[in-house]
């Protein structure tokens, strides 16, 4: 790799480092791409070359949490046996993650938005077809295993997504363990429904 793509790399990095910081702290809207600018100390000339705006800047710091998430996902479901463990080790995990992650304010400030753009909710969707491959997966291995009834994985899927999202969205007054009894619940719910034996 040559020098000056080595300094652009370290660049990137820089603005990225930055921006995560400054998003964490002020928010989606609140941050301008002068105070990126500012704290980075780069031009807006090198900052536009990385990065179009500061849409495509977040996008970005979205989808590289998101491919963390993924590979730590991975790492985490070696420690359980079964899909049965999986699916609420996973849900867990969801949970923590959402609790704990710096970019969590300015998300749901862009989600709130920003997806009115379809150009923009395109690249989320398409960021998120990677989790619904991930879920479906987990159900096939469930079903193959033979611990899940037949069922269509990917259905399951879309539902675990809206289960695990709809919980984080009515549970965001609540204490952090509250939320994670509830989140056990609601996975509870799944597996076993509320239909009287």
């Amino acid at each position: 790799m040559s020098k000056r793509r080595l300094d652009g790399e370290k660049t990137k990095q820089h603005i990225v480092e930055k921006a995560t910081e400054l998003f964490s702290q002020k928010g989606y809207s609140a941050t301008s791409i002068e105070d990126i600018c500012q704290a980075t100390g780069a031009s807006k000339g090198s900052l536009y070359y990385h990065f179009k705006n500061k849409e495509q800047l977040f996008l970005h710091l979205l989808e590289k949490q998101y491919n963390e998430w993924v590979d730590l996902w991975q790492e985490k479901e070696k420690e359980f046996e079964t899909s049965i463990d999986k699916l609420y080790g996973l849900a867990a995990f969801f949970l923590e993650d959402f609790l704990s992650h710096p970019l969590k304010k300015a998300g749901e400030e862009f989600s709130g938005s920003q997806l009115a753009d379809p150009v923009i909710l395109e690249q989320v969707l398409e960021m998120l077809g990677s989790t619904y491959t991930l879920y479906t997966s987990l159900f096939q291995e469930g079903i193959d295993r033979g611990e899940f009834a037949p069922c269509d994985p990917e259905e399951m899927a879309m539902i675990l997504e809206g289960l695990l999202n709809g919980m984080i969205n009515v549970g965001y007054q609540m204490d952090d363990e509250r939320l994670h009894a509830l989140l056990k619940r609601s996975i509870d719910v799944l597996l076993h429904g509320i239909v009287a034996k």
